[in-house]
């Protein structure tokens, strides 16, 4: 339903203090004029934020194990063998897991509807689906029967069959198999028994469909890039990666839409997704049993050409978040989203769509009426914004760059924490934006009686991982450059300074003996990197009037006779704005999220919400010493001053040789971002 936009929004400015707040404008007007609303703005959404697997997946359990009449889920991965909810023990299952509680909510004759995307190349290297991508059961154990399918049943059944040492396919012999490995055998069987089951209709109340990425629907989008992904000339393997390998990286579960009119839904955006990689706790142990645990992890994170510190029992600590909507109009479009998704994903032997099912280019005509109802005080404006090729829907990148916009009027904070940070376009209109502030400022600052002193700074915080391969360095390095802030890419600066100190061209000899001089060309991502505006400190602060700060997170701890960091890795897909904006969801901060992928993200102005998950962020990067108070001009320059100053003293504790508690111990988990590796392949 379309809402009208009619109203007029006010910007409200405190000169003092020299912020601004606004409601609307942060969000897509555009998007949302009466009566071809395609991306409305809603105003009676309850938010409920959630930091971490642990928070998330536990609340997305509750409300599956109460579900009454429907579960969609659309993920990037699902995983039937993960346990939402994990108690202390160190072996699977650590709970009710996934496909248990799926089975379990169909069996209660609630619709169960599971969209996930499946590429024949990729999903198998990212494991996306768990005894799906792998083809075939490695034990032939004989699998169980449809209406048994347990995590509890097929641990037994693993059991037995060791007992009995029949020889399993692929190598294995039961009197071989060491009892420590059966739970992740029994695991296997499992995932493979559930899928079997599932796409063969056998679950009965649960539908399964997969889909995967339009090349000729991505090659449109790219084709509207500033920055064109480049092709197979030296080396270069990104566009080809984007345009035959792009993803469906959603990640909304929506539970019960239409169920007693609509009063008890509630729809989760999240960048969380449904693999059991994906869970931590805020803690962020070291080593956590409740992690998942073997060997092919530890490889796993052992980056390309950097040297780790192995020797862990489970996978690394995880962060990302996750947002719950509770009764509000924008559970709407979360729907018609699912839909449309779900018709064209069509059944390839059927070849037709769920009866129940709108048109994939239609909206829902009529909304459960409790959807509907007048927004309450406590309420939040909402709107859904979208990256879908197939409908040239770029609305995500359109909200990245209008908080932007808006932010550099205001001047105050800007929160980005996202696992890729490798879109240069978003940092230069971020640097064109203040700089039209900042000229602006100037040229009445003696008008109005201001020296240059008085100009607003904004202040940039950004948490980002170390890439999470080496072919990534160079995108990550470039967006940093053009804000300054590449000098933690160490081995990607060192390798740009060693080509452009070769000679300039070269002699070759030809016939007749004849010796010609020829130029010596450089690699793409060396010319590219050489043509970046790198500003300075203080150019950065006397053109932009911008103050940035790049931090990665490690956890510290005292194990195995010494003291270990181990790197937080950032799944993060977050933006804060001075308390008024927050966006948050699947998608990454680059060109592949931006224009391949499909993604969706939730966007708000509420500030509240703002308010408070940037307080209980901050104070838990920074171990409690940092959280930006009420969020006024001092309180974030003396945040922005005390956060620079931890990351300092957290990396001086890391690089010390010897010491105890004090010594070594971190407080909280900032670092200064460093990476020694170096890439001539650009992979975004």
């Amino acid at each position: 339903m379309p809402e009208s936009s009619g109203r007029i929004e006010t910007t409200h400015i405190d000169e003092v203090g020299r912020t601004a707040t606004s409601s609307l404008q942060w969000l897509l007007e555009n998007r949302n004029l009466k009566g071809k609303a395609t991306h409305p703005i809603t105003h009676n959404n309850k938010l409920t934020l959630f930091i971490c697997g642990q928070e998330g997946f536990a609340d997305i359990a509750s409300e599956i194990a109460k579900a009454k009449k429907s579960i969609d889920l659309c993920c990037w991965g699902f995983d039937p063998g993960m346990e939402l909810v994990r108690g202390n023990s160190a072996t699977w299952p650590r709970g009710e897991t996934f496909g248990d509680l799926l089975i379990a909510a169909a069996r209660r004759h609630v619709r169960v509807r599971l969209l996930i995307w499946y590429d024949r190349i990729g999903s198998p290297i990212a494991r996306t689906m768990p005894g799906y991508s792998h083809d075939t059961s490695p034990w032939k154990t004989g699998g169980q029967r449809a209406d048994d399918i347990s995590a509890k049943a097929s641990l037994a059944m693993l059991h037995d069959a060791v007992a009995r040492k029949p020889e399993f396919s692929g190598g294995y012999r039961g009197d071989r198999v060491r009892p420590e490995d059966i739970p992740m055998l029994a695991r296997e069987e499992y995932c493979h028994s559930w899928y079997a089951a599932a796409f063969h209709g056998l679950l009965e109340g649960l539908e399964i469909r997969l889909r995967h990425g339009d090349s000729t629907a991505i090659s449109k989008s790219i084709s509207t890039e500033i920055n064109q992904p480049h092709g197979l000339t030296m080396g270069e393997i990104e566009k080809p990666g984007m345009q035959y390998l792009g993803t469906h990286h959603q990640k909304p579960v929506l539970i019960d839409f239409s169920h007693e009119k609509g009063s008890k839904a509630v729809g989760y955006v999240m960048g969380l997704n449904s693999v059991t990689d994906y869970w931590d706790t805020t803690a962020h142990l070291l080593d956590d049993t409740r992690r998942e645990q073997g060997g092919v992890n530890e490889r796993r994170e052992c980056l390309q050409g950097m040297a780790a510190d192995g020797g862990f029992s489970t996978l690394k600590p995880y962060q990302d978040y996750a947002c719950r909507i509770d009764g509000g109009k924008a559970l709407i479009e979360l729907y018609n989203n699912f839909v449309k998704a779900w018709d064209r994903a069509i059944d390839d032997r059927t070849h037709q769509a769920a009866g129940e099912c709108v048109s994939w280019y239609s909206s829902c005509k009529n909304p459960p009426a409790q959807l509907l109802r007048e927004a309450g005080p406590d309420d939040s404006t909402v709107q859904i914004v979208l990256t879908q090729p197939e409908e040239q829907d770029k609305t995500i990148k359109e909200t990245y760059f209008r908080a932007v916009t808006q932010a550099s009027l205001a001047a105050g904070y800007l929160y980005v924490e996202n696992q890729y940070f490798q879109y240069e376009e978003w940092a230069r209109h971020l640097l064109a934006e203040r700089k039209k502030v900042v000229a602006a400022w100037k040229a009445g600052s003696v008008k109005a009686g201001k020296s240059l002193e008085d100009m607003p700074v904004m202040h940039v915080f950004i948490v980002i991982p170390v890439p999470e391969r080496a072919q990534m360095v160079p995108r990550t390095h470039d967006t940093l450059a053009a804000l300054g802030q590449h000098a933690g890419m160490t081995g990607q600066n060192k390798m740009i300074d060693d080509y452009n100190k070769q000679p300039k061209t070269r002699h070759v000899r030809g016939g007749f003996g004849i010796t010609n001089e020829v130029e010596v060309k450089l690699p793409d991502v060396v010319q590219h990197a050489n043509g970046i505006n790198k500003p300075g400190v203080m150019t950065l602060e006397s053109e932009f009037g911008l103050k940035v700060s790049v931090a990665m997170l490690n956890v510290s701890a005292f194990d195995k006779d010494r003291w270990r960091y181990r790197e937080i890795y950032i799944h993060s897909k977050l933006m804060l704005v001075d308390d008024v904006f927050m966006t948050l969801g699947s998608a990454n901060l680059n060109q592949r999220s931006m224009a391949v992928d499909s993604e969706i993200n939730i966007a708000t102005v509420d500030h509240r919400v703002a308010r408070d998950l940037r307080k209980r962020v901050w104070r838990m990067q920074s171990g409690g010493l940092v959280d930006g108070g009420g969020g006024t001009k001092a309180e974030i320059v003396d945040a922005f001053e005390k956060w620079g100053n931890l990351m300092k003293a957290n990396r001086t504790k890391k690089l010390a040789k010897q010491g105890g508690a004090k010594l070594k111990k971190m407080i909280g988990f900032l670092l200064p971002l460093e990476d020694s590796r170096s890439s001539t392949i650009r992979l975004g």
